[in-house]
């Protein structure tokens, strides 16, 4: 049946291609909401899924979505051919996964995942999928297949020959700017190393976020391989690269139902890996109470299965993992990660950036073969001796930034509040869940000017009417929603000597 289009200025989530039909369309046809239907226009075609309507449609005419329309490339009133179609095969397949506990091969993974990045799945039907990772664990070749599946999907890129080396973190940490620390160690020391980042999602800042405050981070997989050849390493954000397509779009979903099985974060890891050319790599696995690793024995159970499913795909890779119990460094939120990570560079940074820096890259100096033993010292004296400030300033240059920025040059948020003390004692506990929440009312990502700058750590000694920390917001409504949530809960706990008091 051929339906005239009326084109919807709105933007589907992006695990979803969306239609609008009048209910007397649709009842006519038999359709009912979320049934699937085939779009044809021109040599082009697309599958969408329905919703109904009695106001906002007339009869004669489908709606789309702006995802839509710009895939069809289809103006206002175009007449397109409408028909009803089939749930494809792979929804079969999740419902055989979740009721026989049958193993996915890979053919059903590769149609699964086409399915996923083409929008042929609704987000209820991705849920399952991952409802039944979750409660049905895959085994070890399923998440191979599985983190196959999703790197050819996308663009692979080829380095020839040589050898490509790469670090990567499972996150849950604020203030983990390290990676603006390890890339140019490592690209310093004359190793290859292409960091593709993600934007902060429920973080404070992602590595990107804090990057973007240098230098442009959107390029081409071909504009990102030609940079790395020339300087030895980049810092860029994968959102508009086709690594791993698929893998955008289940995050997405991961998110929204607060689940993410042990299986996809493996395939997401490495897939992603295995698109960019990676054949070396350390992991930085943060263990702690508001981690995704709560226990050490956690962490170590996980390292032991990411390495062997990262050996089965073809890359040489080592865990690190690093105290994730309170934030990295003093500065949360990307212009201040991004003066103190620079500030770092120029020696004078907090020890824990330093340290966790430079253990992680000595990990790679020793995946490869540079040296057998003691990586950390030669990450520790590229550091010192100013050779990776040096670096990271031509990496900012070759990306189009300002390669002499300086960090009183970076502008932070003009609205700002002092937490101060109640009682005198001693750090016991940072909350790195509270501090997120925090720094995500005051803005953060988006609004990069906004964050918080610690002045404790745990176990530091503080007076009654001290600063703990110091809050920064773009906007003074965004400081006052920070406010009201620091009056419900306190982000850092003090405990004086004396625990308690009991009398007769």
């Amino acid at each position: 049946m051929k339906f005239k289009t009326r084109n919807i200025d709105i933007t589907s989530l992006a695990f979803k291609n969306v239609v609008l039909l009048n209910k007397q369309d649709s009842e006519m046809l038999e359709i009912k909401p979320h049934d699937r239907i085939l779009i044809k226009y021109e040599n082009k075609k697309i599958t969408a899924i329905v919703d109904i309507t009695s106001s906002l449609i007339k009869p004669g005419y489908i709606g789309l979505y702006k995802n839509i329309y710009d895939i069809l490339k289809v103006s206002e009133g175009t007449e397109v051919e409408v028909e009803l179609t089939s749930a494809p095969d792979s929804i079969k397949y999740i419902q055989n996964k979740m009721i026989n506990q049958t193993p996915y091969t890979r053919n059903q993974l590769d149609a699964i995942l086409r399915d996923i990045y083409d929008r042929d799945l609704s987000i209820i039907e991705i849920s399952v999928f991952l409802m039944a990772q979750e409660y049905i664990p895959l085994n070890s070749e399923e998440i191979v297949d599985l983190t196959k599946s999703m790197a050819e999907l996308g663009q692979i890129i080829d380095w020839g020959d040589k050898t490509i080396y790469t670090k990567h973190s499972i996150g849950g940490v604020p203030g983990n700017k390290v990676s603006l620390l390890i890339v140019p160690i490592i690209a310093a020391s004359g190793l290859l190393i292409p960091k593709i980042s993600t934007r902060a999602i429920t973080s404070p800042s992602g590595t990107a976020d804090t990057m973007e405050i240098f230098a442009p981070i959107e390029f081409s997989g071909n504009e990102i391989k030609e940079m790395t050849l020339r300087s030895n390493g980049v810092i860029c954000w994968g959102g508009k690269l086709d690594l791993s397509p698929a893998d955008s779009i289940i995050t997405s979903v991961e998110r929204m139902l607060n689940l993410d099985p042990e299986s996809q974060i493996i395939a997401s890891i490495l897939s992603k890996q295995i698109a960019l050319g990676v054949n070396k790599m350390v992991l930085d696995l943060p263990q702690g109470a508001h981690t995704k690793l709560k226990t050490l024995d956690e962490a170590r159970k996980f390292s032991h299965k990411v390495i062997d499913i990262a050996d089965r795909v073809g890359i040489e890779l080592e865990c690190g993992i690093t105290y994730g119990g309170q934030p990295v460094g003093y500065n949360i939120g990307p212009a201040l990660e991004a003066r103190e990570a620079l500030e770092t560079l120029m020696g004078h940074g907090p020890n824990s950036l330093i340290e966790k820096s430079i253990e992680l890259a000595g990990i790679l100096l020793e995946l490869s073969g540079k040296v057998k033993k003691g990586g950390y010292y030669i990450a520790e004296e590229i550091l010192r001796s100013g050779k990776a400030l040096k670096k990271f300033r031509e990496i900012i240059e070759i990306q189009g930034g300002n390669p002499n920025i300086k960090p009183e040059d970076i502008s932070i948020g003009e609205y700002t509040y002092d937490y101060l003390a109640e009682t005198e004692g001693y750090i016991k506990n940072i909350s790195n869940g509270l501090i997120n929440k925090i720094s995500r009312l005051c803005g953060t990502p988006k609004y990069k000017g906004a964050g918080i700058k610690l002045f404790v750590k745990e176990g530091h000694k503080i007076a009654k009417g001290k600063k703990l920390m110091r809050i920064y917001a773009e906007k003074e409504e965004h400081l006052t929603n920070a406010l009201k949530l620091i009056e419900k809960e306190k982000p850092i706990y003090i405990e004086s000597m004396l625990l308690d008091r009991i009398g007769r």
